[in-house]
């Protein structure tokens, strides 16, 4: 729980910078800022794909009978058993109306070939494992200028872990598959400042689970976004994630971090 609590302590210090701009921005342009509806489009839509250079540490336990095993992998680690991966950040706005998703999929396969057994000879193991995770969220845009926003978020983020390992030993193979699911309520900010008519930064942080699906969860990105044109631009910056599930002899105590690298297209 401490190490938890203290990166989230870091994530909140890197959001509030951003969230200091936009309370500036009202004491120097008055009280009608905040009703100001004039300052960007009713309808707004952003999509952005994006990689993602993660590596992956904690604790899992993907079957019920099965002793919890200690993950430490880098992005090189990763990337080899890699057999599909996908990222997708999407947003959509309507006057302050605000509407947050993101979706992680990642599919992995492990691999080990163990000789000298007696009676079998050699034996060869393989674990393949699915994971998806999907955050929904609604919210309100409580300040809006031509220069920052700031959107106050709410939803839930949906966990799916699937794993199927493979024994082949003397000539036959065996097959054990398990999987659990889980659901967290989030809350969250997303906060957005322009530097220049090109450049500009974004942050969001996200918490949840508070013991409702996993015992803690939170989620934090910051990035440098360029404008190309009026409706594509690329992101590069710092993404975290980290879950701690335990229920039912499953258990899930990860954390993925890296940096990103993303491409939005918008009207």
């Amino acid at each position: 729980m401490m190490r938890k609590l203290t990166y989230s302590r870091w994530l909140l210090l890197g959001i509030l910078p951003l969230a200091s701009l936009a309370h500036a921005q009202v004491s120097a342009q008055g009280p009608d800022a905040m009703s100001d509806s004039t300052t960007s489009p009713h309808y707004a839509v952003q999509i952005t794909p994006y990689a993602w250079i993660t590596g992956l540490s904690g604790e899992s336990s993907p079957f019920k009978r099965a002793p919890s095993l200690d993950i430490e992998k880098s992005f090189s680690d990763v990337l080899h058993d890699l057999r599909a991966a996908a990222f997708l950040n999407a947003w959509v706005r309507r006057d302050r109306y605000v509407f947050n998703s993101d979706l992680l999929y990642v599919n992995t396969r492990e691999s080990e070939v163990i000789g000298g057994l007696p009676l079998v000879g050699a034996a060869e193991g393989t674990v393949d494992t699915r994971l998806f995770m999907a955050t929904l969220q609604g919210g309100y845009r409580i300040y809006d200028t031509e220069q920052a926003s700031l959107d106050a978020l709410a939803g839930f983020s949906f966990w799916d872990i699937r794993t199927r390992a493979h024994l082949s030993t003397a000539g036959r193979t065996r097959h054990h598959q398990e999987s659990f699911n889980w659901v967290d309520p989030m809350i969250g900010l997303r906060a957005f400042y322009r530097f220049t008519p090109e450049f500009s930064t974004q942050a969001q942080i996200h918490l949840g689970g508070f013991g409702v699906g996993s015992r803690l969860s939170y989620q934090a990105t910051l990035t440098l976004n360029y404008d190309l044109s009026e409706n594509f631009s690329i992101a590069a910056g710092y993404k975290m994630l980290d879950v701690d599930y335990r229920r039912s002899g499953h258990v899930f105590d990860t954390r993925m971090s890296g940096p990103v690298l993303g491409l939005s297209w918008r009207y």
